[in-house]
């Protein structure tokens, strides 16, 4: 006989005697506790509430295809043959150019030296200065007039043709956000 049939007939005869050991009364006993408590009560749903309908009526708020508060619809500045005017690509964008003109609120105009220079508040509430010539808006707008009470800008927007026309807009004081 080899040296570990002594060791595979022991390991089989202690796994024999631990299946004939009953270890189940310390998990009857707890089942028992489980069942022997009370049973609980739930208690009943809360009512719901009565579904009331609301009314809707779109004619009293503003149009959402109607220019934003403190903007004119863009009309054109005149008629330029398509692909006359383009936008820079070499140019370096300013500030102002990294948002679109409805985000932008004109907070007030002020005269340094004789020149006007407008107060733009930006969506994160930062307030920049902006002069005549300068960019403002997505779409290469430069700011052609600066009032008392408004700027005037001239962007350019694609003419669906692959081209480019002058559209001019206005951003007026007090707009709200």
């Amino acid at each position: 006989m080899n040296r570990a049939s002594p060791l595979i007939v022991l390991a089989l005869c202690l796994g024999l005697w631990g299946c004939e050991q009953d270890r189940t009364e310390q998990l009857d006993a707890a089942l028992e506790t489980l069942r022997q408590r009370p049973v609980g009560h739930l208690d009943a749903l809360p009512e719901q509430p009565v579904y009331q309908p609301l009314r809707y009526d779109a004619h009293e708020r503003r149009s959402p295809f109607a220019a934003a508060p403190g903007m004119v619809a863009a009309a054109p500045v005149e008629a330029t043959p398509s692909g006359s005017v383009r936008p820079d690509p070499g140019r370096v964008r300013e500030p102002l150019e990294g948002y679109a003109l409805s985000a932008l609120r004109l907070v007030g105009t002020l005269s340094v030296d004789g020149r006007t220079i407008a107060l733009i508040r930006t969506p994160e509430g930062r307030v920049v200065r902006l002069q005549h010539r300068q960019h403002i808006g997505e779409n290469s707008g430069r700011v052609t007039r600066i009032g008392s009470d408004h700027i005037e800008i001239t962007e350019l927007a694609p003419d669906g043709s692959g081209g480019f026309s002058e559209v001019s807009r206005t951003l007026t004081l007090g707009a709200t956000s």
